[in-house]
């Protein structure tokens, strides 16, 4: 799950102490809006195979002429195999990201995250001192603006959302960092770039050699 998908975590104060055990769930909304503008859309477009399907079952002219020209049958085939390809792939994404729910657990020197989701479970752990720090992140979309602690890690699928809030103080930023004695790191750390500045060398200007009167 991207950590841009996640809608809310649960508890939503931050931790005081290890252990830590978050409820993370993605945005369902837009999910299920998405299902009503693509099933009908879906559905329209198979209809004319499905009267084709009930025309075979019905009429033995029908299927006579289809065992006469069995290349007729091989395109119809792969049409229908085309269509339901297309539209079944992100029809059991979005289904599958309604149904999903994240759970990151924090103990131990250890980081594990579980995601539970429609068509199967998914799950890793990673030792505490794999990840480089926490990321006050600011995220903005249509929706809004929200700000964001996160765990970074140097691979970016495995940095862990650790809060959502309308905004955070520095003093609950140091708090975090606290809790998992850990340091406050860079946001860009969590785009690719390095977060540190490169230092800058001032060049001296060229001066034209002194000219020595004889």
């Amino acid at each position: 799950m991207r950590l841009d998908s996640i809608e809310a975590s649960f508890p939503a104060e931050l931790p005081k102490s290890l252990p830590i055990r978050l409820i993370q769930t993605p945005s369902r909304a837009g999910s299920l809006l998405k299902l009503l503008i693509l099933l009908p859309a879906s559905i329209a477009l198979l209809s004319p195979f499905i009267l084709i399907g009930v025309n075979l079952a019905g009429n033995p002219s029908a299927r006579a002429v289809f065992t006469e020209q069995p290349q007729s049958s091989v395109m119809l085939l792969a049409a229908l195999a085309f269509w339901a390809v297309l539209f079944g792939w992100p029809v059991q994404r979005i289904a599958s990201t309604v149904a999903r729910l994240r759970t990151v657990t924090i103990c131990n020197g250890s980081v594990s995250v579980a995601d539970a989701a429609l068509f199967g479970d998914e799950a890793r752990r990673e030792p505490l001192s794999a990840y480089s720090g926490v990321a006050h992140n600011v995220r903005s979309s249509l929706s809004g603006v929200r700000h964001e602690l996160v765990l970074v890690h140097p691979n970016r699928e495995k940095s862990v959302l650790l809060a959502i809030a309308p905004r955070f103080s520095q003093a609950e930023i140091d708090h975090m960092c606290q809790v998992l004695r850990m340091t406050e790191v860079s946001s860009k750390l969590l785009y690719g770039f390095s977060g540190s500045k490169r230092p800058v060398v001032a060049e001296l200007p060229q001066t034209e050699p002194l000219q020595v009167a004889a």
